[in-house]
């Protein structure tokens, strides 16, 4: 081979064929990066969806009072028209917090070691959850995963917290308590507006996240929509 060959062979990539070639490789990390992110965002849902099921795995079983103090919420059966009355209590998470309504929810979710608190503040909660009319008992500073007292919610802060970025960046599980007794009826609900003091109804997340958790019927809440289950 003589050194014309040779240079024809070394030429190398022209201009565009190296142009075209970067731009392959674009397109390819861009929909690798896609996918990547799709994926990350699933798995935060997913692990949303878990947390909440031990949530509501924590509320369901708990025996709560008879007299218990709950929100009272009035709700009309669209099918039968009956109007049913419960008291709610709820678990509200965002990216930052876990909220309890109350006492009970607090004991339901210290009882299955969701959250933490030192044996005396324990001891102090678990008063009240069995007797409503006594005096809430709130820890006057951090104490386990309990941070602060708000709205006489207790606020907790660990890794229950909300992982999902897209499609909802607050889900709340809520537990309706028939008055005059019974089994207490079940409740989810999430939302992705933008928070101010209150929450936007925002049946689209609502719905959605209820169907990851396996519910459907409705109950209105303050977080929006609640597509309850059993």
């Amino acid at each position: 081979m003589n050194e014309s060959d040779r240079r024809q062979v070394n030429k190398g990539f022209t201009m565009v064929e190296l142009i075209i070639v970067i731009a392959i490789m674009a397109i390819l990390a861009g929909a690798i990066g896609l996918s990547v992110i799709r994926y990350i965002e699933e798995a935060r849902e997913q692990m949303d969806v878990h947390n909440a099921a031990l949530i509501r795995d924590a509320l369901r079983p708990h025996p709560f009072p008879s007299d218990y103090g709950g929100s009272s919420v009035t709700y009309t059966d669209p099918e039968t028209g009956e109007r049913e009355t419960y008291r709610r209590g709820w678990v509200y998470v965002d990216h930052t917090e876990i909220r309890c309504s109350d006492p009970s929810t607090a004991i339901a979710l210290i009882d299955a070691g969701l959250v933490s608190v030192s044996p005396y503040s324990e001891t102090e909660i678990r008063r009240c959850d069995v007797d409503p009319n006594r005096t809430r008992y709130f820890p006057s500073g951090k104490d386990g995963d309990y941070i602060r007292r708000h709205n006489n919610e207790y606020v907790f802060h660990n890794n229950l917290c909300c992982k999902a970025k897209k499609n909802w960046n607050t889900y709340q599980v809520d537990v309706y308590i028939p008055e005059g007794g019974g089994e207490p009826v079940m409740g989810a609900s999430a939302s992705n507006q933008e928070r101010t003091t209150t929450h936007t109804k925002d049946e689209e997340a609502a719905k959605l996240f209820a169907e990851k958790l396996g519910y459907d019927g409705a109950r209105i809440t303050p977080i929006g929509e609640t597509y309850n289950g059993n």
